[in-house]
This record gives C-alpha cells, structure tokens and sequence, in this order.
C-alpha cells in the first residue's frame, strides 16, 4: 500500500524538523516519514492525550510494573497491532510487531510496515520501514532507537 503523505517533520526523537529557510520542515523529500511519525505518536501516546484523536494511543503505560512473561509480551504485541490498525493508520496486512525481551522489566518493540515504493518516498522496492523502541516497564518510559545509518543518510 501506498503510506505516502505530505506532513510536517520531526526527528526520529520527535523534535520538530527546522527547514533550510527556518521555517517549520516537511517531509515533502520522503513520504514515508509521515508515516513513521505516526507509528511514534500513536505508541507514545495514552488515550485521550489527543483533545481531536481520544482513540489515538497505544496505553502501554497500563503495563508498569509488569515483568516480561511470554503473556504480557504477547499483551503488548497485540496492543500496538491494534492501536495501529484500529486508528486505519496501518493496514493489519502491512503489519508486523514483534516483541523481544531485553531485561526483567524491559523489551525491544520491532514494528515493520511493508510499503510500496514510489517516486516520493526513500523505498525501494521489496523494502519496509521499521521503527524501534524500547519499553521500560518498570519506569514506564518508552525510548525510540534511531533509523539504521542507510535510512539515516537517506534524509
């Protein structure tokens, strides 16, 4: 499917994007970014956060203080599959989570959308885009990890 959308830009920590003329960036050059800016709203979002968009957000935080088990890692899984498919910003076949424990009270999110490549975004064809982050139970604290350096030289 096609996730290209004209948008304005932040960083992959979610600062606002400055253009080359100072003005506030878009992602005119990519797409794609829109919709990776997505992904990072709605799984740090609780909802209700958004006044415009009550249902936007994935509420990892009724999570704290739950150490990783098989079942609240399936929990999560299926929670950030649903808080992206149910808002129609992912299509549930498009969509991969994957969830991988790091410590007792911390796990690594891998969430991998398939995408089609266009003339105005950085995909190539076959390719995805994935974002990670990683979800601290125990501070309830969510951390996104930088895009690789292949993606990160792309913009």
């Amino acid at each position: 499917m096609n996730y290209d959308t004209l948008d304005l830009d932040f960083s992959w920590d979610g600062d606002l994007v400055l253009g080359s003329d100072g003005d506030l960036g878009d992602n005119r050059d990519d797409g794609i970014r829109s919709l990776e800016n997505e992904i990072r709203t709605v799984v740090k979002s609780e909802m209700g956060d958004w006044q415009h968009h009550p249902s936007l957000g994935a509420n990892l935080s009724e999570f704290r203080g739950e150490p990783n088990t098989r079942e609240i890692g399936k929990k999560i899984e299926q929670r950030v599959v649903s808080s992206l498919t149910n808002t129609g910003i992912v299509r549930l076949e498009d969509l991969k989570v994957r969830v991988v424990p790091t410590s007792v009270h911390a796990i690594l999110i891998i969430i991998t959308v398939t995408a089609q490549a266009t003339p105005y975004n950085r995909l190539s064809q076959g390719e995805s885009i994935v974002v990670s982050l990683s979800y601290d139970s125990l501070e309830d604290s969510v951390f996104f990890l930088p895009p690789s350096r292949t993606e990160w030289e792309g913009r």
